[in-house]
């Protein structure tokens, strides 16, 4: 679990083919929150974000953002992440990180990948609990049969985002 304490927050956001991108990140350029559309209250419930100041980009994050759209789909793998959750979510959520661009696995797999295989319906709720999407890349995760279901911005927006990584032909 998380439990640092942010100098000054950073809010910016980055237009996509889709929804735009809103990151919050903290002072060393860590994203601590992001998500497609206008934000929800449960995408950053773990931060102020009142408190955060607008700026035009975030290096780094926004970079990658753009970087992304434009057909590196692993660019966001490297920009850092902190975010708050049990070892288990940690785990999975560092699981999510390694699934390449242009490939998915099931919500089975990420459980397997994250320490226990037993785990399935745990490693759906660290898709829900994910607050640094796409940064942590839960819309690589589908069924085990190849179907697609839940994703907190719309499973619409989730097929849309596995077409652009080449994941769905």
């Amino acid at each position: 679990m998380s439990s640092r304490r942010f100098a000054e927050l950073r809010q910016a956001t980055v237009r996509t083919p889709w929804l735009p991108v809103g990151i919050v990140a903290d002072e060393d350029g860590v994203v601590v929150a992001s998500w497609f559309g206008a934000p929800r209250p449960s995408d950053a419930a773990h931060i102020d974000l009142e408190s955060a100041r607008r700026v035009r980009r975030i290096p780094g994050a926004s970079d990658a953002i753009t970087a992304w759209v434009d057909g590196d789909v692993d660019a966001l793998l490297s920009v850092p992440v902190d975010q708050p959750g049990g070892p288990f979510q940690q785990r999975a959520w560092e699981a999510m990180r390694r699934v390449q661009g242009g490939t998915t696995v099931s919500y089975a797999d990420l459980a397997r990948m994250a320490g226990n295989d037993r785990a399935v319906r745990a490693a759906g709720t660290a898709c829900a609990l994910n607050h640094v999407a796409p940064f942590v890349p839960c819309h690589r995760i589908i069924h085990s049969d190849g179907t697609i279901s839940a994703y907190g911005f719309g499973p619409e927006l989730k097929v849309l985002l596995l077409e652009h990584e080449g994941a769905l032909l």
